[in-house]
């Protein structure tokens, strides 16, 4: 290091090591990687990549940090899964269906009777003029703009509004969403079944996740405001019983939360029903919970966690379709509970194949109606003609009724006795007149709940009746039913030994019964007007005056 060329040559390279450095660490500081890098990863995990270190100018104050890649919005897109009965809509937005809809069916009318028209203007609730009925716009749909069916998530219950992707996979659709090193893939596909589609949920990650997970159904659901609110709302049955929500056990209860296998929940109003029906009714348990934004949802919930490289797959068949008596107990699985007809479902079911015989023949279900009234009428008239003979003769042995009050007036338990052998002697029945009226009360039951709660008559329509299953606004048929029965009271006699009490209630019974007529289906209303002028034929028939023999003359 003596030569002085020496030192020259070390000194200009420690120099421009140390300017290299001043400049590498204050001039020219490392850039973060561009954005357009960062972003598929994050739409491929669905992680935001962490900011990058502030920078510091060369005076010494640090720079703007550039923003952080965020996952990307959803887009609403929505791809189609339909079958010849239902068109299913599966969504970017938390995955799961975003429309159940049901093509060629129109959604509910809106019927408003001329009596409610007249109390609302009254009361200045309805500025406008009366419109009997609305026609719809849209089509019947189980779900609301705000509504999802079949959305997964863990943890907490929420509604994710994270961002799928959703692609075709054949006939049908294949949502995957990835966040957090978890991946949801749900699937929606037809199957050779009108009715069912084919429905999985899978759950994995490659880190740790800690459960539950779920299933859900969500959206802004209302309790039913009368007997003809057709809104959707969830229901499940859960160990073989059904439940309905929102629920109101009449006593301000909160909503049960059910143990038990679920066999399906979901969807449904009063005529169609989206249902998915677990392959495991034993994977989960059911809780209804309150959305923070207002909604409702329904979870099918697995208190499982999630390991990595261990995934977890649920599998359902989703039922979309009417509730039709008979095709649901075809499929079982606890699914005829949601198309139960009541107490008298056996006799709903009767009269619902007996329409459909007519209804193939008058192509009109209104004319099937009538058909079934003179039917039922027919079958009856051997029991109404003995009813009218019993009557008769009660008649007839009025005064011996009232010798035996008289003579037995001291002593109740010979007097019923003597009345007896009295009824036995003439071959009166003393419930004869009764039996008729009894007939009638399981055919009323039965075709009363066949109408409010069977989608074939759903908008059938008749004359002026838009919808027999809806009341008639106009009241004719109600109006006719009443006429008829006070003209049938007219010619027919009360008993000379009744009550003045109960005398007085037969008087006004058609009055009553009319009135309680007004609020039920048309079709129920245009039963009773056929049946009472059938009624009032017979009853004239049999008390017609008979004509006097034609005696024999000579040759």
């Amino acid at each position: 290091m003596n030569d002085p060329n020496e030192r020259r040559v070390f000194l200009a390279i420690a120099v421009c090591l140390v300017a290299t450095l001043i400049w590498l660490r204050f001039v020219n500081p490392p850039t973060p990687a561009p954005a357009a890098t960062e972003e598929p990863v994050a739409a491929a995990t669905g992680e935001a990549p962490s900011p990058a270190p502030s920078a510091v100018t060369p005076s010494g104050a640090p720079s703007e940090a550039p923003p952080a890649a965020t996952e990307p919005a959803c887009t609403d897109t929505l791809s189609s899964v339909q079958s010849p009965l239902a068109l299913l809509q599966a969504g970017d937005c938390g995955g799961g269906l975003h429309e159940v809809e049901f093509p060629g069916r129109p959604a509910p009318l809106t019927v408003t009777p001329w009596w409610t028209w007249i109390f609302n203007k009254v009361t200045g609730s309805e500025p406008s003029g009366w419109h009997p009925y609305v026609d719809p716009e849209a089509t019947e749909s189980l779900l609301s703009a705000q509504g999802v069916l079949g959305y997964a998530g863990t943890g907490a219950f929420a509604d994710p509004r994270g961002t799928y992707t959703v692609t075709r996979s054949g006939e049908g659709v294949r949502a995957v969403r990835q966040a957090d090193g978890l991946t949801v893939t749900q699937s929606f596909a037809p199957t050779e079944d009108p009715d069912l589609f084919q429905v999985t949920t899978r759950f994995e990650s490659s880190t740790p996740v800690t459960g539950p997970l779920w299933i859900a159904a969500g959206d802004l659901y209302q309790a039913p405001v009368g007997t003809y609110d057709s809104n959707p709302r969830p229901a499940a049955v859960v160990d073989g019983d059904l439940y309905l929500y929102p629920y109101s056990s009449g006593c301000g209860g909160e909503s049960p939360q059910p143990e038990g296998p679920v066999s399906w929940f979901g969807v449904q109003d009063r005529y169609f029903l989206a249902a998915l029906i677990p392959s495991d009714p034993t994977w989960g348990s059911l809780r209804v919970e309150s959305l923070p934004d207002g909604r409702t949802g329904a979870f099918l919930v697995h208190q499982g966690n999630l390991a990595p490289g261990a995934p977890v797959e649920v599998s359902f068949d989703l039922f979309v379709g009417p509730k039709d008596a008979e095709r649901l107990e075809v499929l079982g699985r606890d699914l005829p509970v949601a198309g139960s007809l009541g107490f008298f479902g056996l006799f709903s079911r009767v009269l619902l194949f007996i329409l459909h015989i007519f209804h193939a023949g008058l192509a009109n279900w209104g004319l099937a109606i009538i058909a079934l009234t003179f039917l039922i009428r027919l079958l009856m008239y051997p029991l109404m003609r003995s009813s009218f003979r019993s009557s008769k003769e009660m008649a007839k042995i009025q005064p011996l009724l009232k010798e035996l009050q008289e003579k037995y007036a001291d002593d109740r338990e010979a007097q019923s006795r003597e009345t007896m052998k009295l009824f036995q002697q003439h071959g009166v029945n003393p419930l004869g007149g009764c039996l008729p009226l009894l007939v009638q009360i399981p055919v009323f039951w039965a075709l009363l709940s066949a109408l409010q709660h069977t989608p074939d008559l759903y908008h059938a329509d008749f004359l002026y009746i838009n919808d027999l299953s809806m009341p008639d606004p106009w009241g004719f048929f109600p109006f006719t039913m009443a006429v008829g029965m006070v003209l049938q009271q007219k010619i027919t006699p009360l008993p000379a030994n009744m009550d003045p009490t109960q005398a007085q209630m037969m008087r006004l019974m058609p009055y009553v019964f009319a009135l309680f007529m007004f609020g039920l289906p048309a079709g129920l209303s245009l039963y009773y007007s056929v049946n009472t002028a059938l009624s009032i034929a017979q009853q004239w028939y049999n008390t017609r005056p008979e004509k006097p023999a034609t005696p024999a003359t000579g040759a």
